[in-house]
């Protein structure tokens, strides 16, 4: 499972860094394009001044109109070019409009310059100068302020893609810094608890019982008070116990859930086996126990059992409720007690069936590993038996003795 973390977290941040490397990338060439765009409009806006005065320049008197006519020539190519670089560089929508209606605008000036060209030839000079200095002049200056909408329209569409961008490698950055906590947390091993819960009396393992005779199945009285259940058959026949589900202290808390809900909702009372079966694997139980009390003796009767042989069952017999060992010291405490293994020992846990006035029973559990003395798997024995408490009924008696009568 490590390894696997290990692997995915690195193929992760292999990725989200060739995502943010490629984004960085993008920033570059959308800065490199922009800042072409604007060096290239800003050279046809000078461009289109010297267009105008040189219109100007070959109608003045003194001026050789030769060299006059062949700037104004030579200008006017020179922002053909530019307008088709610019529209090679342009995306935004504004833009590409501004630098088509520059086009248009720079065709009506080419045709204003071919007029004020024929009436300079027939030296029609104020008829040429009303042209250039007139329509000729408005039209340069619409071409530039033009061009300045499309540089503008321009700065502003990348300049918010710019910024998605950098939005974009923030959150992968993010990601990035996410995944790798979530890694941590989970190559962290998890820690065990050394101590226990304490005893009210000296806490002893529960006795092993010899099985080797023939014994009489459990009577009604030592049955969980379910309407219509037959514990005869619910019960368990396996010989050998359960292999621990995982080898960690931490039983998996989504197994818990779906094993609560499913406790909570029985409706068949054969499949109450399984769900203990399911839930000696959830906490790496070799056993489970459901003790129930018989208010008329003041013991603890086995009702119902994972992982022991039927005939074990019948044969543990009663607890009393004043009995030295961990089941009993549960049962009149209301608390969960512990017995922690010894080394490569088995331990236990005895949680009480606590009822809404009484204590009606106790589960315990032997564990494997030394999971008894886990804080989680304690408070998952502690769930399971507030849960199963909702399945065990105190027994109407009318001959039962008070509680300070069974305690003596």
């Amino acid at each position: 499972m490590r390894v696997t973390v290990v692997v995915g977290t690195l193929t992760v941040l292999s990725f989200l860094a060739h995502q943010i490397r490629l984004a960085e990338l993008t920033l570059d060439g959308e800065q490199n394009v922009e800042r072409a765009f604007t060096d290239l409009s800003w050279t046809l806006t000078l461009t289109l001044a010297d267009l105008r005065a040189a219109g100007q320049a070959y109608v003045a008197e003194g001026q050789d109109r030769l060299y006059w006519t062949s700037k104004v020539t030579e200008h006017l190519a020179t922002v053909a070019d530019s307008l088709d670089n610019l529209r090679r560089l342009a995306i935004s929508p504004t833009s590409i409009e501004a630098l088509d209606a520059v086009s248009a605008t720079m065709a009506e000036l080419e045709t204003i310059d071919r007029r004020a060209r024929e009436h300079t030839s027939l030296d029609q000079l104020l008829l040429a100068s009303d042209l250039l200095f007139t329509d000729g002049q408005e039209l340069a200056a619409r071409a530039a302020s033009q061009v300045d909408l499309a540089r503008s329209a321009e700065r502003t569409l990348r300049n918010e893609t710019v910024r998605q961008t950098r939005t974009t490698q923030t959150q992968l950055l993010l990601g990035g810094v996410g995944i790798s906590v979530l890694a941590m947390l989970l190559l962290v091993p998890g820690l065990r608890r050394s101590g226990a819960a304490p005893f009210s009396d000296e806490a002893q393992e529960e006795p092993s019982i010899e099985t080797s005779g023939e014994t009489a199945p459990l009577s009604s009285e030592d049955r969980l008070t379910l309407e219509d259940l037959d514990l005869g058959a619910a019960q368990a026949d396996e010989t050998e116990a359960p292999s621990a589900a995982s080898a960690g202290a931490m039983p998996d808390l989504r197994l818990a859930a779906d094993l609560c809900t499913d406790l909570g909702r029985l409706a068949d009372p054969g499949d109450l086996a399984g769900l203990l079966a399911r839930s000696a694997d959830l906490m790496n139980a070799s056993g489970l126990i459901i003790w129930v009390r018989d208010p008329r003796t003041a013991t603890l009767r086995p009702a119902l059992g994972h992982g022991y042989p039927t005939r074990t069952l019948a044969a543990m017999g009663a607890i009393p409720e004043d009995g030295d060992n961990a089941t009993a010291a549960a049962y009149r405490a209301g608390q969960m007690q512990v017995v922690e293994g010894s080394e490569g020992g088995s331990g236990a846990l005895a949680a009480p069936l606590l009822a809404s006035e009484q204590c009606v029973g106790v589960l315990s559990a032997e564990l494997h590993d030394g999971w008894e003395a886990s804080p989680a798997v304690q408070a998952t024995v502690a769930i399971l038996a507030a849960q199963l408490t909702t399945l065990v009924a105190p027994t109407a008696d009318n001959d039962e003795v008070s509680p300070a009568e069974a305690h003596g």
